[in-house]
């Protein structure tokens, strides 16, 4: 059995601030953090809820002044939570080389913002008032700043975050959603197990709400009508978060070399597609978590604790239901779910639960989960206030991206 991975630094940002520190204070107080959002450029939707991050100053974070204009908001999260799992993990800084540091991030699509091309439409009006062809050639094309295509590639953010911390080492971005960032947190691992670096982030950034995501994520199912962002909550749908984690990886006997903290590890994981069919999603659900457990040389009754992915669609969370139900056979472990706190990340949201479960082994607590329960009692227990839950070793934490793809991953405490 491959010898599991020692997290030593993780970094976190949602809508509770940065840090994990944060995020956990937040779900200790049983808070949820979703709220309808007013923003005016979503008036043409039904109500939505979502949990926006405060805005970051990327110079604040270490970037340039030049580099800082051309970067989003998804870049200043990654930024941030790079540098916080880097910091902490003692990486960066001469322990380790950059060309040694593998680096893998699973990111949203990158949209524009309302003012990028305001300059150019303001210098291309036309003599009736709107925007006029001859005026855009002659004027407003010379006002789009060069390098704004570029930006629209979500591998841009990447590379920026990889400059400023010089990381060379072997590196991929994966699209679009929390299949991404799964995808992301089992090449850092499998860069580490074959020998090809000696520390790897393993990193996922959320879209940044706008109505465009909105616009997309509707259309591919997340967000229907009245989303509500409950889990198991009858399928009202999943609610819109922004947020980022990246989780610093290293063998363990490396980091015990280094003198380094060692926060918890990734044991094991597995993945299956779901096919088109009755019960479909359920079998790769159960078939996910069933190959974490064999990987990990773990039996489903010495997990203590399971962080669902439930996102708060109906068809996903009955399937999940199910699948628990079959896993654990009657035992009811401890749950931790999330995104009625702090929405969906997306692809941030794998990296964010690892550092959340490892967070709850290591203080050997389970914190409650807004909204969450309803559908799902005979089968996980939720707490209703933080319970302390002495010997928790093992966590599951499930993810489900689009397309029916189905991840699991064991976390094991330090």
């Amino acid at each position: 059995m491959p010898s599991p991975l020692a997290v030593t630094g993780a970094g976190v940002v949602t809508a509770a601030g940065r840090g994990v520190g944060a995020a956990w204070r937040v779900l200790c107080a049983g808070q949820s953090l979703l709220a309808r959002d007013e923003d005016p450029q979503l008036a043409g939707f039904s109500p939505l809820l979502t949990a926006r991050c405060a805005p970051l100053d990327p110079e604040s974070l270490g970037a340039d002044r030049r580099a800082a204009r051309i970067m989003g908001r998804h870049t200043h999260m990654l930024l941030a939570c790079a540098g916080d799992a880097l910091r902490e993990g003692g990486c960066g800084v001469g322990e380790i080389g950059g060309e040694e540091i593998a680096f893998f991030a699973g990111m949203d699509a990158v949209d524009p913002e309302e003012g990028d091309l305001a300059a150019a439409v303001a210098a291309s009006r036309g003599a009736e008032g709107g925007v006029g062809l001859p005026e855009f050639f002659a004027e407003g094309l010379g006002r789009i700043p060069p390098l704004w295509p570029l930006g629209m590639l979500n591998a841009m953010g990447f590379c920026q975050v990889a400059i400023q911390f010089g990381l060379r080492g072997e590196n991929a971005v994966f699209s679009p959603g929390a299949e991404a960032g799964a995808q992301a947190v089992a090449e850092a691992a499998d860069a580490l197990r074959a020998g090809r670096a000696r520390a790897a982030l393993a990193a996922g950034v959320s879209a940044v709400v706008s109505a465009r995501a909105v616009a997309r994520h509707r259309g591919q199912g997340l967000l229907p009508p009245g989303a509500g962002g409950r889990p198991f909550a009858g399928g009202e749908g999943a609610a819109l978060g922004e947020g980022a984690g990246v989780l610093l990886l290293e063998p363990p006997e490396a980091a015990r070399a280094r003198g380094r903290q060692v926060r918890g590890r990734v044991r094991s994981w597995g993945s299956a597609r779901a096919l088109d069919d009755p019960g479909g999603l359920a079998r790769a659900i159960r078939a996910a978590a069933d190959a974490a457990l064999r990987a990990g040389g773990v039996e489903a009754d010495e997990v203590g604790l399971v962080l669902p992915h439930a996102e708060g669609g109906r068809e996903g969370d009955r399937a999940e239901v199910e699948a628990l139900s079959a896993l654990f056979e009657g035992r009811r472990p401890l749950a931790l779910a999330t995104k009625g706190a702090f929405g969906h990340l997306l692809g941030g949201a794998p990296a964010v639960d690892l550092a959340l479960a490892l967070r709850a082994l290591e203080e050997g607590v389970v914190p409650p989960s807004p909204g969450a329960g309803r559908g799902a009692e005979g089968v996980l227990r939720f707490p209703a206030r933080p319970e302390r839950a002495g010997g928790l070793r093992f966590a599951l934490v499930l993810c489900r991206g689009f397309g029916g793809t189905c991840s699991a991953f064991l976390a094991e405490s330090a």
